[in-house]
């Protein structure tokens, strides 16, 4: 469920972009030419090498062992001559789809096919410079002057994103408050300020101009936010506050951010992991002081010491900090970047994590990995950690090594979760998969899940009575505001999803009056227009409706299933522009429509149909309709 979760996501936010300067390839044609042409050398790995996106073209740089740095540069794709250059690499024809994957990956295609300059320290600067000078820019320029600004606002803190210029940065402590000097606060502000203002131009000229987390006005209110958690960290909680505005996010997302909230227990813990799951909650909670007895832990900035040492010394949003083993002197300055698995085998099986943690404390020998460095190391791929005195959540490591935000995450939940409860928005602990239980919209980290959910791989049951009250009784909704596609999808799968379970575990126990409230409840509020995009959730609700004898309600769900099809369906005949080409192809093959969908996309909707003409609907209407779209959108 988890899995096709995320990969929706992922196709939704990304799609194409528009790449930001129309003369140079797509960042995509780029690494596949180079990697169609070449290999790496003898002894390099995918991380050896890396891309540059300069105003002469495209660069290719290798990394320097001897110096510890990318050195070596050559000239792969020339501006001038809209060319590819012959560069001494070794010469092989053959797909490398690893490296591949390595390189093109939603972070790096977003920033390569959207800015005009990005790869290298310095990139901020040079795409600043190069579009202030520009008049009537358009819309990637906005939004690549907004990326420039932010960007270069967070390299005066930290170098977490990478390309941060030394010689400007503040050089913060790891912990500590009000670091900034006067100077340093106006700059920091400078740089957010003109990332907020591009943001905003571009937020009032196309709302849904696509950005990875959804519209450019999600992305703006997320700015904001983002802004108010550097400044709790590195200076104090008032400067932070005094930066947000009243009236960030609409109603549909501050609802959003209330539900998942009420689907957890007074002062829990909720892991969070991206921007959309962390940010409009922060907001709810600092702003609209609502449920600030939880304690909001983004598990991809554990990877900074700062943030942790917040959570750990701070009092965030009125809760106590977050308790720790691990000192802060073991993770400091990256000594825990990179924490190496080993293959011992523990004298007890599953031996407890918290004891392991004070060894690494303690620089114990068997904590100790030696290479070419010197890295952390926990012994065993099997680790314990002890929830009550009969409960243990036993993890069992299958990678060969963790980075600090993993190995911290689970310090955090096993020095907490005796007395604090502990969730996920998502799935951020996915070595502890087995161990969650739905609860609302949230999964709760528990040693004895309820209500078993049989063949999935992410979750292990579900809270019933919880998630019921979550659902049903305590259920925020505004009418939907939003027009970007993508930022409506990222919240509403997560409510599908909740519901889509919940509905499965009454349907199983036979509970027919909760399943019909359920199902009701759903088409109350759900949004018409993403049935087709949702049809994983949405058509097992509908099989269940007709399944315990809900016909008038699986009708309707089976209509507007229906309906998005048949306006896919139209719009693909619309996009048929006449072309000589496609005047001949009718001429000789006849009239038939041409499908712009990706085969694919072909196969996924006629499964879809076909389990449609399974169902018992006793509607011909419905039925003839299925048949017409049989039709069009078979092979």
């Amino acid at each position: 469920m988890i899995k096709k979760y995320t990969l929706l996501l992922c196709f939704i936010f990304l799609g194409k972009y528009t790449n930001a300067q129309d003369n140079f390839p797509s960042f995509d044609k780029i690494v596949h030419t180079f990697f169609t042409t070449y290999d790496l050398r003898t002894g390099q790995d995918s991380d050896d090498i890396r891309f540059v996106k300069k105003k002469e073209g495209y660069y290719i740089e290798e990394y320097d062992y001897n110096t510890n740095e990318f050195g070596r540069r050559a000239l792969f794709w020339n501006a001038d001559e809209k060319t590819y250059k012959k560069i001494s690499f070794p010469e092989d024809s053959n797909l490398d789809t690893q490296h591949i994957e390595h390189y093109l990956t939603d972070y790096y295609k977003e920033r390569f096919n959207t800015l005009p300059f990005f790869g290298y320290t310095g990139w901020p600067k040079d795409v600043i410079t190069f579009l202030e000078e520009k008049s009537n820019l358009k819309e990637i320029d906005y939004y690549a002057l907004g990326r420039a600004y932010s960007s270069s606002a967070s390299h005066l803190l930290n170098n977490s994103s990478a390309f941060a210029d030394t010689s400007v940065q503040f050089h913060l402590q790891e912990s500590g408050k009000n670091q900034f000097s006067e100077e340093q606060l106006k700059l920091y502000k400078k740089y957010e300020e003109k990332a907020i203002e591009n943001y905003t131009i571009l937020c009032h000229k196309n709302p849904n101009y696509p950005t990875i987390v959804g519209g450019i006005c999600n992305k703006l209110h997320n700015e904001y936010v983002d802004v108010y958690l550097n400044l709790s960290i590195y200076q104090n909680e008032e400067e932070a506050l005094a930066f947000l505005p009243e009236g960030l996010y609409s109603d549909f997302f501050i609802d959003y951010a209330k539900n998942y909230l009420n689907s957890v227990a007074p002062n829990a813990i909720l892991f969070t992991t991206g921007d959309n799951d962390t940010y409009p909650l922060l907001y709810a909670q600092a702003k609209l002081k609502y449920r600030q007895d939880v304690t909001i832990i983004n598990t991809s900035l554990l990877n900074q010491s700062s943030y942790v040492n917040h959570l750990r010394n701070d009092v965030v949003m009125g809760t106590p900090p977050i308790k720790f083993t691990l000192s802060p002197e073991t993770y400091a300055l990256e000594k825990l970047d990179v924490i190496i698995i080993g293959n011992e085998t523990p004298s007890i099986p599953f031996p407890d994590l918290k004891n392991i943690l004070k060894l690494l404390n303690s620089n114990d020998p068997t904590t100790l990995y030696e290479a070419d460095k010197k890295y952390a190391q926990l012994p065993s791929k099997q680790l314990g950690i002890k929830i009550t005195n009969q409960d243990t959540l036993k993890v069992m490591f299958k990678t060969q090594y963790l980075v600090q935000g993993e190995i911290l995450a689970l310090d955090i939940i096993q020095a907490n979760i005796k007395n604090r409860p502990v969730y996920c928005a998502f799935n951020e602990i996915p070595i502890l998969s087995h161990y969650l239980e739905v609860s609302g919209f949230v999964y709760k980290l528990t040693g004895k899940p309820q209500n078993s959910i049989e063949n999935d791989s992410y979750l292990a049951g579900i809270d019933a009575e919880k998630t019921y009250s979550v659902l049903i009784n305590d259920f925020k909704f505004h009418k939907i505001t939003e027009t970007h596609v993508g930022t409506k999808l990222s919240v509403m799968i997560g409510y599908a999803s909740s519901y889509k379970i919940l509905l499965n575990h009454y349907y199983t126990v036979g509970d027919l009056k909760k399943c019909k409230e359920l199902i009701s409840k759903f088409i109350e509020f759900y949004a018409k227009d993403l049935y087709l995009q949702t049809h994983y959730w949405t058509m097992d609700i509908t099989e269940i409706a007709y399944k315990i004898g809900a016909t008038e309600d699986g009708a309707i769900l089976l209509d507007y299933l229906l309906k998005n099809l048949e306006h896919e369906q139209k719009k693909n005949d619309i996009d048929n522009t006449p072309t000589m080409a496609l005047f001949l192809k009718k001429k000789i093959f006849g009239e038939k429509k041409e499908k712009r969908l990706s085969e694919e996309k072909l196969e996924e909707y006629f499964i879809l149909l076909s389990e449609m003409s399974r169902l018992n609907t006793g509607n011909s209407s419905l039925d003839k309709r299925i048949n017409a779209l049989q039709d069009f959108y078979g092979f």
